[in-house]
């Protein structure tokens, strides 16, 4: 990850104006490019001083904001202190909560697909709650190990591949898809599913919450519906409504 910094010295009189324009015109032009993660302004109200900061998901994306950044600087120019000649530098982002966050939980995506479930206990807290849907609610690491157990031992060649992977300060959010043979049994809330022999596929969100490295909260989100009609389960929408146009 690498950041954009803009340092600048802002007339007190112009803050709350520069304040609005770079929330009006900054923010949608970074949020917009290609490989732009975020920005925020920072500012100090006594001095004047400010600090933009960008940040991107690698160098490339960073460098070529710089054509745009420059035309930003002049506009803002008008609301800076006198002789004040803002530059942009690029810095490469060491480390961070974020960047760590985000690291754990990529762990856990690799050790699951590796059926590793050792190692995503490894990185629960001893306090963990996981939610998911059917009114599961777990708490703690073994608890845990033994429903992601469950779902290798009903799918032996289960598989997660995440499409987008979201991170805000200790919080990571996960778009992906999982996959699946259902050739062993599947345990649920409403009583046990022997193996079909399906394949699966379907889609799901989970959002975790870490802290000092180990997820503390995990929410499971998926459609339970899509994947009982999968298994054969469940009419699928079509066949309900010509059962209901039939009669």
């Amino acid at each position: 990850m690498n950041a954009g910094v803009v340092k600048t010295r802002y007339k007190k009189t112009e803050l709350d104006k520069a304040i609005k324009e770079y929330k009006e015109t900054v923010l949608p032009a970074i949020a917009k490019h290609q490989g732009a993660r975020s920005a925020q302004l920072l500012l100090n109200r006594e001095t004047g001083d400010a600090l933009s900061v960008a940040l991107y998901e690698n160098e490339a994306a960073a460098k070529s904001f710089a054509p745009t950044a420059e035309k930003l600087i002049e506009s803002m120019q008008k609301y800076t202190s006198e002789g004040d000649k803002p530059k942009r530098e690029l810095y490469d982002v060491a480390i961070s909560t974020q960047m760590e966050a985000r690291a754990v939980v990529e762990r856990g995506i690799k050790a699951f697909n590796a059926h590793d479930m050792e190692a995503l206990a490894r990185d629960a807290a001893p306090d963990i709650e996981s939610t998911s849907p059917g009114g599961v609610k777990l708490k703690g690491p073994q608890a845990a190990k033994e429903f992601n157990q469950n779902f290798v031992n009903a799918f032996p060649d289960a598989r997660t591949e995440p499409k987008n992977i979201f991170s805000q300060g200790s919080h990571v959010v996960v778009e992906g898809v999982f996959t699946g043979t259902h050739n062993g049994t599947l345990k649920t809330p409403m009583g046990d599913i022997p193996a079909t022999g399906r394949k699966v596929k379907g889609e799901f969100v989970q959002i975790f919450e870490i802290d000092r490295g180990l997820v503390k909260r995990d929410h499971l989100i998926y459609d339970q519906v899509e994947l009982m009609t999968q298994l054969g389960l469940s009419p699928a929408p079509q066949q309900q409504h010509a059962a209901k146009t039939s009669r």
